[in-house]
């Protein structure tokens, strides 16, 4: 049974551990006085304490066992503090005991185990002999994700040898480093097998195993590989097995039937999410948009430029490799775009990864082979073409924005069909859905504005000199305002911008607000106030009605041709103001689960009872007729 840990103190905040340690081998560590560079000390230091927020004085590094080189590395790496996930794993795992830890996706839980870990192998005075086994293995579901985890061993130790074995890559170079000697060895369950099965690698000496993203290791189909690994290592029923540590954003019941194979019979459990309800991270805002498949391409370009633009990074999510190369290449995506996913193979997966993270291009189309591990702090906007049919799936996902105290948008495409994936998603992951309208023409003209002048910052002027000639004889032709225009749009790419709705994203439609001065009990009231002042004929011109939450109005669809000659006829009076919808308004629940669009079937069964009363009429009269 494991124990559950917290580590919070009855007013909320982290306890704070000052304690000697006392480790494995039996020896005891205190504080050293190497820490008092951290502002634990010192007359001058208690203004700047009183600065820090509480977060900040619980993860100092003064309160933990970090050696000053490691302190450095950190931060070299823009780490100043620990984070809360990296504050409360700390001392069990430096103790010693197994853990298995659930924090939200980008608070930092790679750092979480590599800092204990390294501080714990580098007070290891044994030698370091040529051809040791690794005395820590970290297994992760993806390349991407060995990658980013290996590298961050890599830069807070200058000690310990960091491998990183998978799939796609040679073997010559891994067999050389198990030559050389291996102290933290991080890979995927396959390459490691090979290695094991080749009798090239060694695991019988480990004292630390780390399964990453332990869920969707599993959950991919790994778990028979992982049991072959670990069966090298552990004996069963022992107490002197290594240090079983399981890491994961979400913790499904069957993540602790796979503690109960590994782990020692006491383990500590550090759940960060605990009963909240929210699994999901806090940074993010979750926003839905209803658009129809024929639709979405084009309206990910518009979402995309309007959330991040040309300056911001985004990633795109696609449910299948077919479809994340068709949108990468899709026009409607202005800015730099390359995909990512199990095809393509593994040198160029690291060149677009590597390209992505230094800005080289800014908007990354993938499947869910970049869900998980894969640290860029600087993701502005995650968009899922569609609601995933698993809620970890969705959680991950989002988690690729708003990381490391940033905030972050989300923004997930659905069909009126898929409304029920996306409540299932609410339910379970603890969020709220904020549904939006597409971007409006003006919102697309704003942010396209914003990006091109952002541009012009960035031409020298060496450059500008070549162009002043032009730039006057356009004034004259044209006129300083109307020339300058025309430039930011053809700059911006925003030379052709259809009316969607906002209803439905349809093309060609615009979205209007009819707002009440009292509440609405009946639909029949809204189009008594529309024939009033449009005419009968504005039964056909109206589409999608739906009443606002509070029933204070209506909005509807309306065709971008009829705009202007409805906006001629309608005046505003004391009961009724027309506007166009400049954002989606809130909508009563009933008419999000498939209502919407009901005045049209209202219409059409008006009109179905007023041809049955007429061919009543008719045989009435026929009858009489036949008399």
């Amino acid at each position: 049974m494991g124990e559950k840990v917290n580590g919070d103190t009855e007013d909320g905040s982290p306890a704070r551990r000052k304690r000697s340690s006392s480790l494995n081998n039996g020896t005891t560590h205190t504080k050293t006085q190497h820490h008092s560079s951290e502002g634990s000390s010192g007359e001058g230091d208690s203004e700047q304490e009183q600065e820090l927020t509480t977060e900040q004085k619980d993860g100092a590094f003064s309160n933990f066992y970090i050696s000053k080189e490691t302190i450095e590395l950190l931060r070299a790496r823009g780490v100043s503090y620990l984070f809360p996930v990296q504050v409360k794993t700390f001392y069990p795992i430096y103790d010693g005991k197994d853990v298995i830890a659930q924090a939200w996706t980008g608070t930092g839980k790679t750092f979480s185990f590599a800092i204990p870990l390294i501080e714990k192998l580098q007070g290891d005075t044994q030698e370091r002999r040529r051809g040791r086994s690794p005395k820590v293995l970290v297994l992760t579901p993806t390349r991407e994700l060995a990658n980013q985890v290996a590298n961050d061993f890599k830069d807070i130790t200058r000690k310990l040898t960091v491998a990183c074995f998978y799939g796609g890559t040679s073997y010559n170079g891994q067999i050389d480093l198990i030559r050389s000697g291996i102290d933290i060895l991080v890979g995927t369950p396959g390459r490691i097998k090979d290695h094991l099965q080749n009798g090239k690698l060694e695991l019988c000496k480990l004292k630390h195993v780390v399964l990453d993203e332990v869920d969707q290791m599993l959950d991919m189909g790994f778990a028979e590989q992982v049991e072959d690994i670990l069966r090298v290592a552990y004996k069963k029923d022992s107490e002197d097995n290594p240090q079983t540590l399981l890491f994961s954003a979400t913790c499904p019941n069957w993540v602790y039937d796979v503690a109960k194979k590994y782990m020692k019979s006491r383990y500590e459990q550090i759940d960060l999410i605990g009963k909240r309800t929210q699994k999901a991270a806090t940074t993010v805002e979750h926003l839905a948009i209803e658009c129809h498949w024929t639709q979405k391409e084009a309206v990910i370009g518009d979402v995309i430029q309007v959330y991040s633009g040309s300056h911001g990074r985004t990633i795109v999510f696609c449910e299948t490799k077919k479809e994340a190369n068709e949108l990468a290449l899709n026009a409607s995506i202005k800015q730099d775009c390359q995909s990512l996913h199990g095809d393509i193979p593994q040198k160029q997966r690291e060149i677009t990864l590597k390209g992505f993270r230094n800005g080289a291009f800014k908007v990354l189309v993938a499947t869910n082979v970049a869900a998980r591990g894969l640290d860029i702090p600087e993701v502005d906007l995650v968009v899922q073409g569609s609601p995933p049919k698993d809620v970890e799936s969705y959680i991950h996902r989002s988690g690729r924005t708003g990381r490391a105290g940033r905030t972050g948008i989300c923004i997930c495409f659905y069909q009126p069909k898929e409304e029920y994936q996306l409540r299932y998603v609410e339910q379970k992951a603890g969020i709220t859905f904020k549904r939006v309208g597409v971007p409006t023409a003006t919102d697309i003209i704003k942010a396209s504005s914003k990006d091109a002048i952002r541009c012009l910052d960035s031409v020298p002027q060496t450059a500008i000199d070549y162009f002043k000639e032009s730039a006057r004889w356009l004034i004259e032709e044209k006129g300083a305002v109307e020339a300058l225009a025309a430039a930011l749009a053809h700059i911006s790419g925003a030379t052709s911008i259809e009316q969607r709705s906002l209803l439905n994203s349809d093309v060609g439609f615009v979205t209007m607000i009819l707002q009440s001065s009292e509440e609405i009990n009946n639909i029949s009231y809204v189009w008594r106030g529309l024939r009033e002042q449009l005419g009968i004929d504005i039964d056909r011109k109206v589409h999608r009605l739906c009443f606002i939450k509070g029933r204070m109005g209506v909005c509807f669809d309306i065709l971008a041709s009829d705009l202007r000659e409805i906006q001629g006829k309608w005046q505003d009076s004391k009961y009724w103001q027309l506007s166009v919808a400049t954002k989606l308004p809130e909508l009563i629940e009933s008419q999000r689960e498939g209502d919407r669009g009901s005045s049209d079937s209202r219409r059409r069964g008006r009109s179905s009872r007023h041809r049955s009363r007429h061919r009543g009429h008719k045989r009435s009269h026929d009858r009489a007729y036949d008399r």
